[in-house]
C-alpha cells in the first residue's frame, strides 16, 4: 500500500487517506509515507498552510510504535528550518539515537527553544545544545547559571561561544572548587584578574590548612610560607596586568584588604615598577603620569611626600626610594635589569647611599630584601644584615 503526499494539496485537504496509511499500512507503507511527508514539509517551494496541512499526520508518524518510521521521518526532517515546534518536540523527545543527531543539526531551533531543552532536557539534550555552533547568548547565560558542570565545562570545547569575562566570573563562583573547572578557567588568558586574585588567595589558604593539620611546620612557619607564597602569587598576576587592567587589579586588591605593605615591597625589591607606580596612584590618588614623573624624573626628596600621601609604613621608605633611584639609573642608562641584578644593584644603594639612613636601620632595609627580592640577592641581602647585625 502506498499514499503519495498530493502536491495539488487544497486548504481542505483530506488527511484520511494519510491516517489509513499509519492506521492500517504496513511498517514499509508508513515508511515510505514518512519520507514523503518529511520531503513534503522540508520542501520550501510549497506553500507554508499546505505543509501545515500534513503537520497532524507528521505528530501521528513520530507516535508510530516503530523505531524506522520515526527515524525516517526525523533524518527527512533534519535540515528543514520552521519546523511545527510541536513536531520539532516530538522528535526531540523521541529515543536518544534519533534525538540527538536531530538536535545537534536542525536549524529550526530558535533561542527559545534551546531554553526549553536546557530547562527540561536531560544531559544528552542539553550538551547538544551547548555544543551548537548557532547556540544563542541566552543558551550560553543559562548554561552559566544553571545546568549541571557537565555541560558548563562543555563551554570551553564549543569554538563558536565566545565566553565575556562576566561568564567566567559566575563560572568560578559556581564551580570554583571544582579541579577540572579551575583548570579550564584558569588556562584562559582572558580570565579576569580579580578571580586569579582570589583564587590565589583560596589556594593559600587550603596550603595553610594542609601545613597545620599535618603539622610539617610550626604554626609560625607555616603562616610565613603561606603568605610569602600568596604574595608571589599576586605579584605575579599584578606584572602580568595590562595598563589597562592594573588601576582595577589595585582597587580589587585594596576593596578586598590584602593589598599589604610587605606586597608593595614585594614589587619594588623585585623590580617591578610599572606595578609600584599603579599601587602608588591609586593609594596616594594622583594620576600615574604624575606619580611616574615624581618616582624617576623629579628630586628623590620628592617621593617623601608620596610615601607619605599613600599611607605606607614609615619603614617602608628607604626600601621603596632605593628601588626608585635604580629604575631612575636603569632608564637614563637605558638598560633592563633582570629581578637578581636589579636587587643586588638595590642592596649596594641601601648600603653606600642616604646619609639620612640611620645606621641601625640598614638592616631592617636588607631584612625587606632579604625576604622579598629575587633568590640570589635574598641570600646576600641575608648575609650582609647578619654581617652588619654582628659587627653592631
Amino acid at each position: 500500500m502506498q499514499q503519495d503526499v498530493p502536491t495539488d494539496s487544497a486548504p481542505g485537504l483530506d488527511d484520511s487517506v494519510f491516517l489509513h496509511v499509519i492506521e492500517k499500512g504496513e511498517v514499509a507503507d508508513r515508511i515510505r509515507l514518512a519520507a514523503q511527508i518529511a520531503g513534503f514539509l522540508a520542501n520550501e517551494s510549497e506553500p507554508r498552510d499546505e505543509r501545515a496541512l500534513v503537520v497532524p499526520a507528521a505528530m501521528h508518524l513520530m507516535a508510530d510504535p516503530e523505531f524506522e518510521v520515526r527515524a525516517t521521518l526525523a533524518r527527512g526532517l533534519i535540515e528543514t528550518p520552521d519546523l511545527d515546534a510541536d513536531l520539532l518536540f516530538a522528535i526531540i523527545a523521541d529515543e536518544d539515537e534519533i534525538a540527538l543527531p536531530f538536535l545537534s543539526l536542525t536549524p529550526s531551533l530558535t533561542h527559545w527553544h534551546m531554553l526549553a531543552v536546557l530547562r527540561v532536557g536531560d544531559e544528552m539534550r542539553q550538551g547538544c545544545v551547548a555544543m551548537r555552533p548557532d547556540v544563542s547568548e541566552e543558551a550560553i547565560n543559562y548554561i552559566v547559571d544553571a545546568p549541571p558542570l557537565a555541560i558548563a565545562l562543555l563551554l570551553f570545547e564549543n569554538e563558536a561561544i565566545t565566553l565575556d569575562p562576566g561568564h567566567l566570573r559566575r563560572l568560578y563562583a559556581r564551580f570554583g572548587d571544582n579541579e577540572e573547572m579551575l583548570e579550564k578557567l584558569l588556562a584562559r588568558p582572558d580570565l579576569p584578574l580579580d578571580v586569579r586574585i582570589t583564587q590565589a588567595g583560596r589556594s593559600a589558604a587550603r596550603l595553610q590548612q594542609l601545613l597545620l593539620e599535618r603539622q610539617w611546620l610550626s604554626a609560625h612557619e607555616a603562616l610565613e610560607l603561606v603568605a610569602d607564597a600568596e604574595e608571589n602569587a599576586m605579584l605575579g598576576i599584578l606584572i602580568a596586568a595590562t595598563p589597562e587592567e592594573l588601576p582595577d587589579t589595585v582597587g580589587f586588591l585594596i576593596d578586598a584588604e590584602v593589598l599589604t605593605p610587605s606586597l608593595v615591597v614585594r614589587a619594588a625589591c623585585r623590580g617591578a615598577m610599572g606595578v609600584l607606580a599603579g599601587v602608588l596612584s591609586n593609594l596616594a590618588d594622583l594620576s600615574l603620569q604624575r606619580v611616574e614623573e615624581i618616582m624617576f624624573e623629579l628630586p628623590p626628596s620628592n617621593f617623601r611626600s608620596l610615601h607619605a600621601r599613600a599611607g605606607l609604613p614609615e619603614s617602608t621608605y628607604w626600601t621603596l626610594q632605593a628601588a626608585c633611584d635604580v629604575a631612575r639609573e636603569e632608564r637614563e642608562e637605558e638598560i633592563s635589569l633582570s629581578s637578581d641584578d636589579f636587587g643586588r644593584r638595590l642592596i649596594e644603594v641601601l648600603l653606600t647611599s642616604y646619609e639620612a639612613l640611620p645606621p641601625t636601620d640598614r638592616p631592617r632595609q636588607l631584612d625587606f630584601v632579604g625576604r622579598f627580592a629575587a633568590d640570589r640577592p635574598r641570600r646576600i641581602a641575608r648575609r650582609l644584615k647578619d654581617e652588619l647585625l654582628n659587627a653592631a
